[in-house]
Parts: C-alpha cells; sequence; structure tokens
C-alpha cells in the first residue's frame, strides 16, 4: 500500500522558516540533524525542513504545485493571528472550497500553506 511518510520543505533561509513553522504556525524542533535539515514534530506524516539555495516562486493560485494543508477550528482566527505576527497571508477573507473554507499564507521561501477548515457534515 502507498503511505507518504515524510513532507519535505524546502527552504532558502533555515532561520526565517523556523521562526515560521515554529513561532507562527506553532511546530516543534523534533531533531536537527546539522544546520540543512530540521524534522519538526508533527502528529501527521513527517515534516522536513531542508535548506536549498533559491526561494519558491510559484504563482498561487494557477500553477501545478504541492500546497501543505494545516487544519484549523477557525480559519479567519489563524489567519489574523498570522497577519499579526508579519506572516504573508494571501487572502483577506476565507475562500469556499467543496469540504469547507480555507485561506492561503506563504513561508518565507515563498511555499504555499493553506489553513483549512473543514464543514462538519
Amino acid at each position: 500500500m502507498t503511505k507518504v511518510c515524510v513532507i519535505g520543505v524546502y527552504v532558502d533561509d533555515m532561520d526565517k522558516a523556523l521562526d515560521f513553522y515554529c513561532s507562527k504556525l506553532g511546530f516543534t524542533v523534533r531533531h536537527k540533524y546539522d544546520d540543512c535539515l530540521v524534522h519538526l514534530e508533527n502528529d501527521g506524516p513527517s515534516l522536513i525542513l531542508e535548506t536549498t539555495d533559491k526561494p519558491a516562486n510559484a504563482i498561487y493560485p494557477g500553477t501545478s504545485q504541492v500546497a501543505i494543508g494545516i487544519e484549523t477550528k477557525n480559519v479567519e482566527d489563524m489567519a489574523k493571528k498570522l497577519r499579526e505576527l508579519g506572516a504573508d497571508v494571501i487572502h483577506d477573507v476565507p475562500q469556499d472550497f467543496p469540504a469547507g473554507i480555507f485561506m492561503a499564507v506563504r513561508d518565507p521561501a515563498g511555499n504555499l500553506i493553506e489553513l483549512l477548515q473543514f464543514s462538519k457534515k
């Protein structure tokens, strides 16, 4: 059976990435393998930050890409908190999708995170 076991997030500045993923999104560092590879604590698949030379420059929405989805009970409150912490929140208001609502945010390297609030059905 096929199973996702790790999500790799490539970042161009590990310090900025750790500030975003830990201080803003609330992840904690599980293990630092060295200065270029960090394993974050996560209840789902392993989340790994790995350094690269260049930031992402994907156009969102509109191009094929991978987005990390983070579930939240209140997408507007989470987006507001992230804005107050200086994060690049893309949407001003929640967007509809078939399973609920979402708002998108970029990490400091330009990677896309979707904050997801699922409908109760």
